[in-house]
């Protein structure tokens, strides 16, 4: 296999107005004296969190809102970027209450996940549960504008979601599937 040694220049562009983000080019050298481009999306380094949330008769929670990637409402898990210094549980506990309203009984880390090759950010996942509503979510004006609603769905519906191309972040779903099976079983 090739190896590639990342050289300068990289490229950063800013994106967006209400989600300020980056595209960043960056480029390699190969041993052959080749140079690679490729282009890459997200802040490099940045982190996300996001939490597959259960109430206590194990219904799931999810946020659906319209996405416009996908040009459709998508039911979502709550989740969102880590701020600078903040711990990725307490920024998944954070963003649950702020899309929410729910806290979490119980918080249990699933794992971590590069969204695509592209992505320059990783994904860490969570399993809440025992979630109890414990306020109003805290919204921002544009998702409120834009009508995003917290709903609560069976564990089958979920399952369905995440393999029918009806939610983001279906790899959370897969990373709980065997405790998600058991809940819905009654078993746990």
């Amino acid at each position: 296999m090739k190896k590639f040694t990342r050289i300068e220049p990289t490229t950063i562009q800013e994106v967006g107005d209400r989600f300020k983000d980056q595209i960043v080019i960056k480029r390699y050298q190969t041993e052959d004296g080749l140079t690679h481009e490729f282009t890459t999306f997200h802040k490099e380094g940045m982190l996300a969190v996001a939490t597959l949330a259960l109430t206590e008769d194990n219904r799931a929670i999810i946020v659906r809102q319209f996405r416009a990637g996908r040009e459709f409402y998508c039911d979502e898990i709550p989740g969102g970027a880590v701020e600078a210094g903040e711990d990725i549980e307490a920024a998944a506990k954070r963003e649950l209450m702020e899309e929410t309203g729910y806290q979490p009984g119980a918080l249990e880390y699933l794992g971590a996940y590069s969204w695509d090759a592209y992505a320059n950010f990783t994904a860490h996942y969570f399993l809440a549960l025992d979630c109890k509503l414990s306020g109003e979510p805290n919204r921002d004006q544009t998702e409120t504008d834009q009508g995003i609603e917290t709903r609560l769905i069976s564990i089958a519906d979920l399952i369905e979601n995440a393999k029918t191309n009806k939610m983001t972040d279906a790899v959370a779903v897969l990373m709980a599937y065997d405790t998600l099976k058991e809940l819905e079983g009654g078993e746990r």
